[in-house]
């Protein structure tokens, strides 16, 4: 009969350590496990678009002759200027190759003479 309690209680132990970790979890309880939950809300969104356009980026294209230039922190299709192609380099890198660089920048950008 002991023999028959010992088992019983033993059983209850491993039972119990058992069930305390059983459950069943749905992915869809959890969002920021699922594609949905990684998305940006519509406010992030308009809140980035906001911020880029109060500190003065607004430029989302250019002409063919133009290239778009700083991007905005906020919201990667937002810039602060359009430069014409020419304007492409920094001075330290016209200076390295020999050249001058222009009076006239475009965003810190220069071009070689």
């Amino acid at each position: 009969m002991r023999r028959f309690w010992t088992f019983l209680l033993a059983a209850a132990f491993i039972f119990a350590a058992f069930s305390a970790q059983a459950g069943v979890r749905f992915i869809t309880d959890v969002p920021q496990n699922t594609v949905q939950g990684k998305l940006p809300s519509a406010y992030a969104k308009s809140k980035g678009k906001r911020d880029c356009q109060s500190a003065g980026y607004n430029k989302t294209s250019c002409s063919e002759d133009e290239y778009l230039v700083k991007r905005c922190p906020y919201d990667g299709r937002y810039y602060k200027a359009c430069c014409d192609k020419e304007y492409s380099h920094s001075k330290s890198f016209c200076l390295s190759r020999g050249k001058k660089p222009s009076r006239r920048s475009c965003e810190g950008l220069y071009a070689c003479e």
